[in-house]
């Protein structure tokens, strides 16, 4: 299974380089660090400087959580699965290697979204997955018409209505957001700023059936 796991970069230099040194060391499966840097020339200057092996792309401007992942995801189309990151994730011992079994073992060789744990929401819902390409094209690509809240929540909704998805208990990427008592900064108030909006969004598309998008923002 090749694999391509898409870390979004805005703010956090220092945290963002700990957690992808973590993000390497503990996944016990190969794959490809991809840091997207999302309009933030510190956080890639700092990337640059850390030297780890990792590829990495660069907006001039905020592009938003969704967008950063959909450009790597053009840009590097080799890989048949993918992994979304974010830099406030602490990984357990083997985050990956035991997705990979844990998705081998629901989907096979087939399509499928396997959730990560470790988000603090219920079995139905992940905020981190591993997902296949071709499931991910099925939706129409990352939900870039999502400022930043509720893809992950639709993209869950969809693949469960599918039957093409699980959630891996032991495959664990700890989500230390404020919400669970994580620090608060600049960056989460940008991602907070349009919820509002994204939550309209996505109540309209539940009741729609989820009609395909061409992303005009």
């Amino acid at each position: 299974m090749n694999i391509a796991a898409i870390l979004p970069c805005r703010g956090r230099a220092e945290q963002t380089i700990a957690n992808a040194k973590r993000l390497l060391g503990a996944a016990g499966h190969p794959f490809q660090l991809i840091c997207g840097i999302d309009g933030d020339a510190a956080v890639g200057q700092a990337l640059t400087d850390a030297d780890l092996p990792i590829w990495r792309f660069a907006t001039e401007t905020r592009a938003g959580y969704w967008r950063t992942l959909q450009a790597a995801t053009d840009h590097w189309p080799e890989f048949l699965h993918l992994v979304n990151l974010a830099n406030d994730l602490l990984p357990g011992q083997y985050w990956l290697k035991r997705a990979v079994a844990a998705f081998t073992q629901q989907f096979g060789d087939g399509p499928g979204l396997l959730g990560f744990n470790g988000d603090s929401h219920e079995v139905g819902h992940s905020c981190h997955f591993l997902i296949a390409r071709s499931l991910l094209d099925r939706y129409g690509g990352w939900p870039t018409w999502y400022d930043h809240n509720y893809g992950d929540t639709e993209l869950c909704q969809r693949a469960t209505r599918d039957g093409l998805y699980a959630k891996a208990p032991w495959a664990l990427l700890y989500h230390d957001h404020p919400y669970w008592g994580g620090r608060d900064d600049a960056v989460y108030a940008e991602g907070r700023a349009q919820v509002a909006r994204d939550q309209v969004l996505y109540e309209r598309r539940r009741k729609m059936g989820w009609p395909r998008v061409v992303d005009t923002r």
